[in-house]
């Protein structure tokens, strides 16, 4: 998955993780495709075992100035975060998959609220066309 964000020219400017060890090393593996420091993996404890609201509170604290951002967390927490944000429906959101959104705003605070601009989503065992 590292090599496909990597093929899309994904950017990102900080990345939170679980501090679960799978999760933190799913971090790690997809931080080094990205030429992303591991020392700059932040180990976010409110996103262990976080539902959709726990996560989206993560996000939006934030600094602005952040303007790509990749978390990395667990299910059913982050499926039910991608459809609150994409006004989507995704029945889950696999290992290692990948959910993009893109918003036109400010601030982390307005996402929530916001309807996103680019949404993409991509798994491991998904074909590739």
């Amino acid at each position: 998955m590292g090599r496909r964000l990597v093929e899309k020219g994904v950017e990102v400017e900080l990345i939170l993780s679980s501090p679960a060890t799978r999760a933190f090393a799913t971090a790690e593996v997809i931080a080094e495709e990205l030429d992303y420091p591991w020392d700059g993996i932040v180990a976010e404890e409110r996103l262990y075992e976080a539902d959709a609201e726990g996560m989206l509170t993560v996000i939006e604290d934030q600094d602005n100035w952040i303007d790509h951002l990749m978390v990395v967390g667990h299910n059913p927490g982050l499926t039910a975060l991608a459809n609150l944000l994409s006004r989507s429906y995704l029945e889950n959101v696999p290992t290692c998959g990948v959910v993009e959104l893109a918003y036109s705003v400010d601030r982390w605070m307005e996402i929530a609220e916001a309807r996103p601009v680019q949404f993409a989503f991509d798994y491991p065992k998904r074909r590739r066309e």
